[in-house]
C-alpha cells in the first residue's frame, strides 16, 4: 500500500530534523529515488542554517550554479562570535544564490524572490562596521512573513537588534510590497531619529513587537494611524517598555494619550483633516476606537525582581 506524497513528506521531514548525524540523513535520502527526490524538496525548499559554517557551505557551493529548488522560507538561527559576518554572507545568499533562474522561484513586481518566510534569531553589534548590510541583504528578497528574534531564552532579557541595526532594518522592511506579519523581539527604540521610525509596510496585517525597550508611545500611534496601514488589523505589544526594562511597561491608555495630545508635525493625517486634535471631535474618536480595536499591551515575562510588575499575564490598558 503506498502513502500519499504529503504523509511521506511529514515522515520524511521528521526523519530529518531528528538524525543524529549526518551518516543518518545520507541513509534516508538513499533509501529510493522517491525518498531522495523528497528529502531534497525539504532540504532545500525550507531552509535552515545553524552556524557561519552551514551558510558559507551553501553560499559556496551554490554561488555560481543555482540549487536544486528555489526556498520557500529562509531561517538563520546562529549566536556567538558566528553572528559577526552573518549578514555579508546573507547577502551573498540572496545576490548570488538566489539571483538566477531558478526552479519553482517566485518573485515579486520587483524582481525580487518572493519567500513565505524569513526568519532571523541571532544577535546584530553596535560597533559592526558593515551594518549597512544589513538592508542591502534583506531587500533583496520581498517575505510575505518576517521575524527576527534574540537567541537568548525569553526569560534573560536582551538586545538582540541595536540601535544602529534598527535604522536599517526599519528601512529594508519598509520595502517589502507583500509583507503581512512582521515580529521583532528583543528590541531597543533608543537614539531613533523621530516618532515616526517603525516600518509601515502597506501590505502589513499584525504587528508583534516583544522584549522591546524605549519604545515611545507616540511611534505606535503614529503607525497605526497612518494612511497607507488600511490593511493593519494587530499590534500586539508584549512586554514593551517606553524606557528600560526598570521602568513602566507601555499600556494601551499611553498610546491613545499620544494619540490625542499629538501635534499635527508629529501624527499623520488625511488632507482634508486640518482642525486641531481634541477629545472631544469625530476625528479623536476616530482615532481612539481605532487604536482600541487593533492594539493590545500584554505583560508576559517578570523579572525576578524590580520593574513594572504585573500579576500572571496580564492585557494592559
Amino acid at each position: 500500500m503506498s502513502l500519499p506524497p504529503e504523509i511521506l513528506y511529514e515522515i520524511l521531514s521528521y526523519s530529518l530534523d531528528s538524525a543524529w548525524s549526518r551518516r543518518e540523513s545520507f541513509s534516508v535520502l538513499l533509501t529510493c529515488s522517491l525518498f531522495r527526490d523528497i528529502c531534497l524538496q525539504i532540504l532545500y525548499i525550507d531552509l535552515h542554517f545553524t552556524s557561519h559554517a552551514q551558510l558559507l557551505s551553501y553560499t559556496t557551493t551554490y554561488s555560481h550554479s543555482p540549487p536544486p529548488y528555489a526556498p520557500r522560507s529562509v531561517a538563520l538561527d546562529i549566536s556567538g562570535d558566528d553572528s559577526g559576518l552573518i549578514f555579508l554572507d546573507l547577502y551573498a545568499l540572496f545576490s548570488q544564490c538566489f539571483s538566477t533562474i531558478l526552479k519553482g522561484a517566485e518573485r515579486d513586481e520587483d524582481g525580487r524572490l518572493s519567500l513565505e518566510l524569513l526568519r532571523l534569531r541571532l544577535n546584530s553589534h553596535s560597533f559592526d562596521p558593515h551594518v549597512e548590510i544589513i538592508y542591502t541583504s534583506l531587500s533583496l528578497v520581498s517575505p510575505h512573513r518576517f521575524i527576527w528574534t534574540g537567541p537568548d531564552p525569553p526569560h534573560h532579557f536582551s538586545i538582540a537588534i541595536v540601535p544602529e541595526a534598527a535604522i536599517h532594518l526599519f528601512r529594508a522592511i519598509s520595502s517589502y510590497s507583500n509583507l503581512v506579519y512582521l515580529k521583532l523581539t528583543h528590541l531597543t527604540m533608543a537614539y531613533q531619529p523621530s516618532f515616526n521610525t517603525l516600518p509601515t509596510p502597506p501590505s502589513l496585517q499584525t504587528l508583534y513587537l516583544g522584549q522591546v525597550v524605549f519604545l515611545h508611545p507616540l511611534s505606535v500611534a503614529n503607525l497605526v494611524l497612518h494612511p497607507s496601514m488600511k490593511n493593519l488589523e494587530r499590534v500586539a505589544l508584549v512586554d514593551a517598555y517606553t524606557g528600560s526594562i526598570w521602568g513602566l511597561r507601555l499600556r494601551r491608555s499611553d498610546i491613545e494619550r499620544a494619540a490625542i495630545d499629538a501635534t499635527p508635525e508629529f501624527l499623520p493625517r488625511s488632507p482634508e483633516d486640518s482642525t486641531p486634535i481634541n477629545t472631544n471631535d469625530s476625528t479623536a474618536a476616530f482615532r481612539l476606537d481605532l487604536i482600541r480595536k487593533i492594539v493590545v499591551c500584554e505583560a508576559r515575562t517578570e523579572r525576578i525582581i524590580g520593574g513594572d510588575r504585573v500579576e500572571n499575564n496580564a492585557i494592559l490598558f
